[in-house]
């Protein structure tokens, strides 16, 4: 969308694991495009000390995206002209605003709103325009998505919403992450093979989609099995790949003593290919698992530094 100019950090995180990070710049035509102004009116504003920048050894403007939302945070009625939305920008400057702040409980319900509708486009722009701001994807994850699925589930069971809705919703914001994928910029340097499965009997496979995401992001490549994954096979998959690490989602457990034997087959087949074992979903309320050889993740957080 922007022709920005990314550079490359290297922040260190806890245990000592080297994470990559990218900070992007934008040109002056981004800028432009952005804040819904002319390139001449990006240049007088930086001039001026209006609009703040960095300025290149060669001469040239280079800007953050805390430069734009400290921008618009002193000149508030500018929201509406800003490029973050291709249509009814007027309308939706109030969503930008929050986007922009991080007000992630602010969005919630807009986002519940479009998901209902089946409006893919909204969807897939209020998550473009997170990832513009910049915001860490496994707090958009955490703080934004997790709850909006989480009411679209609890509306279906109460028998508010069919469970038509139910899926046109998900599948809205399932097709706005694949979109926000393409968006996203892995590092060149590949850490390690990662399996993401599903237990067999999940419909849904939004929740491991976020985690393929985020990994990717650090760097790991992965082999994502989506929805209904036969667990028979796995040890032949582990073998094949060798992966370091596997990741299994269960978010409902119809038949226990089923799912638990699928469960104990995928750890067998892990065992001796030292994989480590990550698990996560409400479905492990009710699967029994080894704490000392599988690790349970909460939120996308932990997905993200652990």
């Amino acid at each position: 969308m922007f022709r920005s100019i990314a550079f490359t950090i290297f922040v260190l995180k806890k245990k000592g694991v080297i994470v990559q990070a990218t900070i992007q710049y934008f040109n002056s035509i981004d800028a432009a495009k952005i804040l819904g102004v002319n390139v001449s009116t990006i240049k007088r504003w930086t001039l001026e000390g209006k609009l703040e920048c960095v300025t290149s050894s060669g001469g040239h403007r280079k800007f953050l995206f805390a430069h734009f939302v400290n921008f618009l945070q002193q000149n508030q009625k500018k929201i509406a002209k800003s490029d973050f939305f291709p249509l009814s920008r007027k309308a939706h400057s109030r969503l930008v605003w929050h986007i922009l702040k991080g007000n992630y409980d602010a969005v919630v319900q807009p986002m519940l709103k479009y998901a209902l509708k089946f409006d893919r486009g909204m969807v897939h722009n209020i998550l473009n325009c997170f990832s513009l701001a910049q915001h860490p994807i496994n707090e958009i994850f955490d703080h934004v998505l997790t709850p909006v699925l989480h009411q679209v589930g609890d509306l279906w069971e109460r028998g508010e919403i069919s469970i038509f809705d139910e899926h046109f919703a998900s599948q809205a914001i399932r097709d706005g992450l694949a979109r926000m994928q393409g968006g996203l910029k892995a590092p060149d340097k590949i850490i390690g093979n990662v399996f993401c499965l599903n237990m067999s009997s999940e419909l849904h496979d939004i929740a491991l989609k976020m985690v393929d995401h985020i990994l990717e992001m650090r760097g790991f490549n992965i082999f994502f099995s989506g929805q209904v994954s036969p667990s028979f096979d796995v040890h032949r998959i582990v073998t094949k790949i060798q992966p370091v690490r596997i990741y299994v989602s269960s978010t409902y457990v119809a038949n226990k003593s089923m799912i638990q034997m699928e469960f104990d087959r995928i750890v067998e087949s892990c065992n001796p290919h030292n994989i480590t074992i990550f698990v996560g979903g409400r479905g492990f309320d009710v699967i029994n698992y080894d704490p000392q050889r599988v690790q349970r993740l909460h939120t996308f957080k932990e997905v993200a530094i652990v």
